[in-house]
C-alpha cells in the first residue's frame, strides 16, 4: 500500500483546494437512495451478508476514483493512497457503545466478505473504540452505520477535521416503497478535493454495481 505525493506546483486542482482549505474550509454532505432490491436476492443466494456486502460495494467505488483517495500524510503533504481500507462499526447490545473495525480491501466480494468474517469474529467483541486499531501508514475512510432509522437527510459537524480528505459515509435502514427496496447513504466529503461531480459518479457507480453491473466502478 503506498501513498503518492501530489506535485503541488502541478496540480490542476491547486486553486480550488486552496480556496475550500485554507480561504472558505468546506465540507458539504449528500444523501441519496440506492435501490438495492436487485443486490439483495444476490447476495442471498450467494449466502453472503448485506453488511459486509455494502462495505464492499462502497470500498470497490471509492478505490475506483482518485479524488476519493486524496489525503494528507502526517507530514500534511497531499497525496493519493494506492489503495485505502474501509472502517466500519459494530454495535455491542450489552452496554450500547460501538467499536470500530476495518478490513482490508480486495476486488473480490466473495473474498472481502470473508475476511469482514473472520475481522468480525475476532475483533468483534472488544469493548474499544478502535477494537482493531490502524497500521502505520494506512489509508482508512470511514463507514458507520444506523440500521434502526431509514433517514433522509444526515449532516456531521466537524469544525476540527479540516485536514481530513477522505469521504464518510453513514448507512440508514433500507425501506420498501413502491415495490423497490431503498437503502439511504449519506456522504461527507471536503470540497477541497471532492466536487459533486466525484459524489455523483459514486453514487452512479455504486448503483450500477447494485443492478448487477459486472464493470461498476471499474
Amino acid at each position: 500500500m503506498g501513498f503518492c505525493r501530489i506535485d503541488y506546483d502541478a496540480w490542476p486542482r491547486r486553486p480550488y483546494f486552496e480556496h475550500y482549505h485554507r480561504d472558505v474550509p468546506c465540507w458539504y454532505s449528500m444523501t441519496a437512495d440506492v435501490d438495492i432490491t436487485a443486490l439483495l436476492p444476490r447476495l442471498r443466494e450467494s449466502g453472503l451478508r448485506f453488511y459486509p456486502a455494502i462495505i464492499y460495494g462502497i470500498a470497490r467505488m471509492v478505490n475506483a476514483d482518485p479524488a476519493l483517495r486524496t489525503a494528507m500524510d502526517e507530514t500534511g503533504t497531499i497525496g493519493i493512497y494506492d489503495q485505502v481500507d474501509p472502517t466500519y462499526t459494530v454495535f455491542h447490545k450489552d452496554d450500547e457503545t460501538f467499536s470500530v473495525l476495518w478490513t482490508a480491501y480486495q476486488p473480490d466480494l466473495a473474498g472481502f466478505c470473508r475476511a469482514w468474517e473472520a475481522d468480525r469474529a475476532r475483533y468483534g467483541d472488544v469493548h474499544a473504540f478502535e477494537a482493531r486499531p490502524p497500521e502505520a501508514g494506512q489509508g482508512l475512510f470511514n463507514i458507520s452505520a444506523v440500521p434502526w432509522t431509514s433517514f433522509r437527510s444526515l449532516h456531521l459537524e466537524l469544525p476540527e477535521a479540516n485536514d481530513y480528505l477522505l469521504p464518510i459515509f453513514t448507512l440508514g435502514r433500507y425501506r420498501e416503497e413502491n415495490g423497490r427496496t431503498l437503502l439511504p447513504l449519506a456522504v461527507q466529503v471536503h470540497h477541497g478535493v471532492t466536487d459533486g461531480f466525484h459524489v455523483g459518479r459514486f453514487f452512479s457507480r455504486l448503483q450500477a454495481w447494485a443492478d448487477g453491473a459486472a464493470e461498476a466502478g471499474t
